[in-house]
């Protein structure tokens, strides 16, 4: 009950921040215009009519890739199947955020793994989805804005869209965390070494010993964080990253011995995930990211910290968030 109050207490702090930035700005009429425009930002970046234009960093020039595809997978701090709220109760925040960016031309891929605690440009909503104000707050709350799944979507891809200096993005799938165990056992289990202390999570993973994981297990090794280790994300993402290599080729056996065993896969996690996704494009990218190459990784270096009300945070390098942004969707000019 005292976290519910927390989270409460939490949503109303930033939308009176939000709030009192658009009052201040209210008798300013360019202000006021600016703020119009940005209510009417269309799902994956900015609205912009010409193409993004060369960027010249550390006396190197960059010009755009052509030819990407641009996908947001998150992972729902959620129970059970997709539905909207019926009241903001401080669920549905973003735990796990991957942008993997496609090269059509070649199919190799790219993935950034973003901390979803990250602290970047968040559009507040009112519960129908009104456009409030912009505050920069965790990125995993902008999923928690208004009660309809879409809106939260496609807040979230918004703000993963500013943070990456207004890429777009293509096309996202926000998973119910509970879809865990679904794809878990659909592959048969999937075989990880613990190296972390889950006693207060779940007893039964105990730490050195290898095991297969199966249902509520998978979850508990994938979700948790406050009760496990040293509490923080930044262990969590190290333990998710760990289960996805694991589960890559528990996944690619099930697709040599059924080559409609992605299709199998979209239809079980249709109830806990929205997404514009079609299920012929998610079966194509599940086999690209499951071969047997090495995925590019990219990673953002920052600060972590806390806020006022000690919840934890994570503060982008400035330098190495354009680097990144580098490196997925420009190249430097020949």
């Amino acid at each position: 009950m005292a976290r519910y109050r927390k989270n409460q207490d939490k949503k109303r702090l930033y939308r009176g921040l939000g709030i009192a930035a658009a009052v201040l700005a209210a008798g300013i009429l360019f202000v006021v215009v600016l703020l119009g425009a940005a209510d009417r930002v269309s799902v994956g970046g900015s609205d912009k009519s010409e193409k993004q234009q060369k960027i010249t960093y550390k006396g190197e020039t960059y010009v755009p890739r052509g030819n990407l595809e641009t996908y947001l997978i998150a992972g729902i701090d959620a129970s059970g199947k997709v539905q909207n709220a019926k009241e903001y109760d401080g669920t549905g925040q973003c735990d796990v955020l991957v942008v993997i960016v496609r090269d059509r031309s070649t199919d190799m891929c790219q993935l950034l793994t973003i901390d979803r605690n990250t602290i970047t440009a968040v559009k507040s909503l009112d519960d129908d989805g009104t456009y409030e104000a912009t505050t920069d707050i965790q990125l995993s709350l902008a999923h928690s804005m208004g009660l309809d799944q879409k809106v939260r979507a496609e807040n979230t891809v918004d703000a993963v869209s500013n943070l990456l200096g207004g890429q777009k993005i293509d096309m996202y799938a926000m998973v119910n965390m509970s879809a865990i165990q679904v794809v878990n056992d659909m592959v048969g289990g999937v075989t990880v070494t613990i190296e972390d202390d889950f006693s207060e999570r779940d007893p039964s993973l105990k730490k050195g010993e290898t095991v297969t994981l199966m249902g509520e297990h998978a979850e508990n090794y994938v979700r948790g964080r406050m009760d496990v280790a040293d509490g923080t994300n930044q262990n969590r993402m190290s333990r998710q990253n760990t289960y996805e290599e694991a589960f890559k080729p528990a996944f690619r056996s099930k697709c040599q011995e059924d080559s409609k065993f992605p299709l199998e896969v979209y239809h079980a996690l249709e109830d806990y995930m929205t997404t514009n996704i079609s299920a012929k494009k998610f079966s194509r990218l599940a086999i690209l990211m499951s071969d047997e190459k090495e995925d590019t990784r990219v990673s953002i270096d920052g600060t972590y910290g806390l806020d006022e009300l000690d919840w934890q945070t994570f503060t982008p390098d400035k330098d190495s968030l354009q680097e990144a942004i580098l490196q997925l969707f420009y190249e430097k000019e020949k």
